[in-house]
């Protein structure tokens, strides 16, 4: 059985610069987030296009989903 607290998933999927944003919004009102492929964009920019992800606490995706909606909807504006 897996615990809420040590499960990842995946809540946002984008650009490097797109990732560390959501990333430090999700940080930034108490949701630990970390990003996977962070590195890419600074080594290989133009490899990395879209691809680096947003991971939470699965107990914390619904919170964490919120804001990325937030995120989305101020992106188009």
């Amino acid at each position: 059985m897996t615990d809420d607290n040590t499960k990842l998933v995946s809540v946002f999927n984008g650009s490097p610069m797109e990732v560390e944003m959501v990333c430090q919004i999700l940080n930034d009102n108490g949701i630990e987030a970390s990003m996977s492929n962070q590195l890419i964009g600074t080594i290989a920019p133009h490899h990395a296009i879209a691809g680096a992800d947003v991971f939470v606490k699965e107990s914390d995706k619904d919170k964490a989903l919120e804001w990325v909606k937030e995120f989305n909807n101020s992106a188009k504006a």
